[in-house]
C-alpha cells in the first residue's frame, strides 16, 4: 500500500469521525432544546390555571369579611409588610409571617420565624408542612381556609 493511499484513508476516517462528532453534538443540542421547550410549556400551563385561593374564615381585626378570597401565587407570602402577597393587618402577625409555596407538585406551608407562630388546623407549625384543600391557616386572630383549584 502506498503512502498516498494510506493518507487518503486517514483523511476519510478523520472526516467521518468529525462528521459523527458534529452530528452527535447537534443531536444533543436538539434533544436539550426539546426538553427545555417542554418544561416551558408545562410551566406556562401551571401558571395559566388557577392555583387556588385563601378564603377568610375569621377576619380578626383586619376589616376583611368572612368568605373574602385571595388568589394564590406559586409563592404566597403572608404577613403585615406591604411586600407580602396577602397583607394581614393583625397586631399578632409578623411583618414576614408565613410562606405558602408550590414545590414538587405539592403545597407547603412554613412559618418564617414569626414571634407568635403560625397555626395549621389549630396546631402550631414547627416545620414546613404539606397542606391540602380545607386546611386552615391561623395567623394571629385571622383564620384562612385553603382551597386549591
Amino acid at each position: 500500500m502506498s503512502l498516498n493511499v494510506l493518507i487518503l484513508i486517514l483523511r476519510i476516517v478523520s472526516a467521518t469521525l468529525l462528521y459523527l462528532f458534529l452530528l452527535s453534538a447537534v443531536l444533543i443540542i436538539w434533544r436539550d432544546g426539546r426538553a427545555v421547550a417542554k418544561q416551558a410549556i408545562q410551566q406556562r400551563q401551571i401558571e395559566a390555571r388557577p392555583l387556588g385561593r385563601l378564603v377568610v374564615v375569621e377576619a380578626g381585626k383586619t376589616g376583611w369579611t368572612r368568605g373574602e378570597a385571595f388568589p394564590l401565587a406559586v409563592a404566597t407570602r403572608l404577613g403585615r409588610a406591604p411586600t407580602n402577597t396577602v397583607i394581614i393587618e393583625d397586631p399578632f402577625a409578623s411583618a414576614e409571617h408565613a410562606l405558602l409555596t408550590f414545590r414538587n407538585g405539592r403545597w407547603w406551608l412554613e412559618d418564617l420565624g414569626s414571634r407568635n407562630g403560625t397555626l395549621l388546623n389549630g396546631e402550631r407549625l414547627n416545620t414546613a408542612a404539606i397542606v391540602s384543600t380545607g386546611d386552615v391557616i391561623g395567623i394571629g386572630e385571622v383564620r384562612l381556609r385553603i382551597e386549591f383549584g
